[in-house]
């Protein structure tokens, strides 16, 4: 998950925005279960502080690539 949010920022700044430009995110989680809850909030609350986008969450059974335990989304605006 470190990973993935660290890529997300950085997609996001190679666009010229940032994390407040986020306003919805998808998370897709192999074998959801409490621990796993609590390491993404660990990450999502590092990245956001406690104004979190609109978020889904939800468990899957595989994702796209075998071995991938997590994947995350997001939808983010440009503000004029």
């Amino acid at each position: 998950m470190e990973r993935a949010f660290a890529n997300l920022r950085t997609a996001l700044a190679a666009v010229g925005l940032g994390p407040a430009d986020v306003v919805r995110i998808g998370t897709y989680v192999v074998g959801h279960d409490e621990r796993k809850l609590q390491v993404l909030l660990t990450h999502l609350h590092a990245t956001w502080g406690t104004e979190l986008p609109a978020q889904t969450l939800i468990g899957v059974a595989a994702p796209a690539l075998p071995g991938m335990l997590f994947e995350i989304d997001a939808v983010a605006v440009r503000t004029p």
